[in-house]
C-alpha cells in the first residue's frame, strides 16, 4: 500500500462510516473549516516507523508501516458533553478491531481532553498498521 493509498483509504472510511453517516463537520489534514456553532471533528492521521515485517517468499517482502489515527471531538463550551461523548462512541465502535481495506486498526481509545480555549474536546485515539508487500 503506498502513502497516497494509506492515507486516502483511512480518509474514505471516515468520511463515508462517520462524517457523512452522522453528518459531522470534518476538517482534515491540510485543509480548512469555517467555525463551527456545534460539534466538529478534526481527523489526523499520525505515522510512526515503517518496518520490515517478514522476508517473504514467493509472494515477497512486507513492509510494515505503523500510525494512529486521532478524532479531536469539539464542541463550545457551555453545550455539553453529551454529543461528543455519543460521537466518540460511534467513532470508536466503527475503527476499535477493525481491517478497513487492508488498514488494520487495533484497540481504540476515548481521552477526555477538557477546555481548549473556547471548546471542549474528547479525542478518539485509533492505532493502526497497513502493510506493503514488494
Amino acid at each position: 500500500m503506498t502513502w497516497e493509498e494509506l492515507f486516502n483509504t483511512i480518509r474514505s472510511k471516515f468520511k463515508t462510516l462517520i462524517a457523512d453517516e452522522y453528518s459531522l463537520p470534518t476538517q482534515y489534514d491540510n485543509h480548512n473549516l469555517a467555525d463551527q456553532k456545534d460539534l466538529w471533528c478534526r481527523l489526523k492521521i499520525t505515522t510512526g516507523d515503517t518496518f520490515q515485517a517478514d522476508c517473504g517468499g514467493a509472494s515477497g517482502s512486507r513492509d510494515r508501516t505503523v500510525g494512529a489515527i486521532t478524532a479531536e471531538l469539539k464542541i463550545p463550551v457551555g453545550k455539553g458533553d453529551k454529543k461528543l461523548l455519543q460521537m466518540a462512541g460511534n467513532i470508536k465502535t466503527a475503527f476499535n478491531r477493525k481491517n478497513h481495506d487492508g488498514v488494520r486498526f487495533k484497540t481504540a481509545s476515548i481521552k477526555r481532553i477538557g477546555r481548549v480555549n473556547n471548546e471542549w474536546q474528547i479525542n478518539v485515539n485509533c492505532p493502526f498498521y497497513a502493510d506493503d508487500i514488494s
